[in-house]
């Protein structure tokens, strides 16, 4: 494929733009496993046109997609992304890509398909230079990142890289993402007893309001608790009928804390519960993502590139997570948010800034050559 140049803030090239549409005109929600062979064949396809080594590993969770390129270095460096979208199948169909000035819009553009593109043409230029100073550059793309609450299949083979670059969108204000904040999500059940909400009301237990009190005490005690901390009830559901006292109710909680620290700490809160009589509740135990700590040298250099070309060098804490915070949590040093600049991800107005792809193409090639 032609490289976008980096020499201007000009339109993406058509041919990045042509992959683009046929990428997010394939669903991949997450947990279908056609839909996501279907897409992981479609980027390997694109790597051996683009002269990189290949390989499709089969887990339960759906393919991961490994592309690798081998310059004149001996670093190694890890780019990371998912194939996977929260979108469920037959959204590409109704909501086909579609450009208005310098946005492209489309399921999965910014999260994060677009992204995924920006890796690829960085890789396919560094394997067509036969000087490039890059190392080994690994690609590791996985089927599962939008569901998961633990870490990836493939993290120990992380380990020891010297750098990661993570390809999530950069944010609608250019800014790329140089740490993030630990997060989990839990979900509560509560079991009661059913009873005929007229002729028996008393003799029922209401599983569906033991959690709603347990879901404000949640809120009220840890939100800014302690410096970032935010705890949301994102779902509360009970009940089989509008004349019967639930003896079911599910809840789930996002929590997302500063540290890995606070987040047990409100994992343990959440779990101390009341009094509830008749009525049983209890947690899971998702352990959930842990922070990325911003890495000084790697975030000053991807700053200075970014400027380099002419782009916005800012930086910011992003609650979001990914999986650039697994290769942080190993050590290797890590930076997000190099996919294009986008917002609207989970929602029908995801969009992509178009005149972002190509300085984006350009610094995290320039991230994996060697100084």
């Amino acid at each position: 494929m032609r490289i976008p140049s980096a020499s201007s803030r000009s339109d993406v090239s058509p041919e990045w733009l042509a992959r683009l549409t046929a990428f997010c005109g394939l669903d991949s929600p997450t947990g279908d496993a056609a839909a996501l062979a279907h897409t992981a064949a479609l980027l390997a396809n694109w790597g051996r046109a683009d002269g990189l080594e290949v390989e499709i590993r089969e887990t339960p969770t759906g393919p991961i997609v490994v592309l690798v390129t081998q310059g004149t270095g001996t670093a190694r460096t890890l780019l990371i992304g998912h194939h996977d979208t929260v979108y469920p199948t037959g959204t590409a169909t109704a909501r086909p890509v579609r450009v208005e000035g310098d946005r492209v819009l489309g399921p999965g553009v910014a999260d994060m398909k677009g992204g995924l593109l920006v890796g690829l043409a960085a890789l396919a230029a560094l394997a067509a230079d036969p000087t490039s100073t890059h190392g080994r550059v690994e690609f590791w793309i996985v089927p599962d990142e939008e569901a998961r609450s633990d870490e990836p299949t493939c993290l120990d083979e992380w380990r020891g890289a010297d750098a990661a670059i993570c390809l999530e969108c950069g944010r609608a204000d250019g800014s790329i993402v140089t740490s993030r904040m630990a997060c989990t999500w839990l979900t509560l059940e509560a079991d009661g007893r059913a009873a005929h909400a007229g002729t028996e009301r008393d003799s029922g237990r209401s599983a569906l309001m033991a959690l709603t009190r347990e879901a404000l005490r949640i809120e009220d005690t840890l939100h800014a608790a302690r410096p970032g901390l935010q705890a949301t009830i994102t779902e509360l559901h009970g009940g089989i009928g509008k004349n019967t006292v639930p003896a079911h109710a599910a809840a789930s909680v996002d929590l997302r804390a500063a540290s890995v620290e606070d987040l047990r700490w409100a994992t343990g809160i959440v779990g101390q519960f009341g009094e509830h009589d008749g009525v049983v509740v209890r947690r899971s135990d998702e352990p959930g993502f842990p922070p990325l700590t911003r890495d000084a040298a790697l975030a000053e250099r991807t700053l200075a590139l970014l400027e380099s070309v002419g782009a916005r060098g800012s930086e910011v804490l992003a609650a979001g997570a990914s999986d650039g915070s697994w290769s942080s949590s190993l050590g290797v040093p890590t930076v997000d948010g190099l996919g294009p600049i986008g917002g609207g991800d989970h929602s029908p107005d995801e969009w992509i800034d178009a005149t972002s792809v190509a300085p984006r193409i350009e610094v995290v090639r320039r991230l994996c050559q060697q100084t």
